[in-house]
């Protein structure tokens, strides 16, 4: 683990700010930080050392709750994916997905699995960063991680991808406006809109319009 800085914490804090008074459904699915000794476990068990911006995110919120076992109504969509359809590991998941002890056949190198758009479910699917802070799609169905950063819609590692989210949550603009809209059901943000005739969707910025 690096003792690095990071500008990755303004952007987090904005989004969570923006889920307390918002989306309070989300923001209780946000776990509270990791302790140093914790990140120092996982990357035992790991085999190698986190990412410093990745380290630095956990430190403040080691992931989300699994919301898929809480009661809820049956049209009610899961709170803990605002991270742009994306759930934010908690260290013991990364573990999970990635693999320790050298098993790493779903990952090379030093990519780790950092969300994933389904948390209860595997093959698992989502976004991953590596040594150099990179981001990248991954998926389990067809290995390894792609070797370039994701450069679509426009953030190439994880202070950008956060930036991303937190302009789209307090302004209603920027890259990820092109593929959806942040909106309130039930509390909870869910990038939208919805289809068909569900329970209401209500878009966080209806001033700038929503995509069909």
């Amino acid at each position: 683990m690096e003792d690095t800085m990071s500008d990755v914490l303004p952007a987090w804090t904005a989004i969570a700010d923006w889920l307390a008074v918002h989306a309070p459904a989300s923001h209780a699915t946000l776990r509270p930080g990791a302790a140093v000794a914790d990140v120092r476990s996982a990357e035992n068990e790991l085999g190698m050392g986190l990412p410093a911006d990745l380290v630095t995110l956990l430190l403040v919120c080691n992931g989300t709750v699994d919301a898929s076992a809480l009661d809820r109504d049956p049209d009610e969509y899961d709170p803990g994916l605002f991270l742009a359809q994306h759930h934010l590991l908690p260290l013991e998941e990364i573990a999970q997905v990635r693999g320790g002890e050298g098993n790493t056949d779903q990952f090379w190198g030093f990519w780790v699995p950092f969300a994933v758009t389904d948390y209860s479910l595997s093959p698992w699917g989502g976004l991953a960063i590596d040594a150099e802070g990179r981001l990248a799609t991954f998926s389990q169905d067809s290995g390894e991680p792609s070797s370039a950063p994701l450069t679509t819609p426009g953030y190439g590692c994880l202070s950008d991808f956060l930036d991303s989210v937190a302009e789209a949550l307090t302004q209603g603009t920027g890259p990820l406006m092109a593929e959806a809209t942040p909106g309130i059901h039930r509390g909870a943000l869910v990038w939208g809109p919805l289809p068909g005739d569900g329970a209401p969707w209500t878009p966080a910025h209806p001033e700038h319009g929503s995509i069909a």
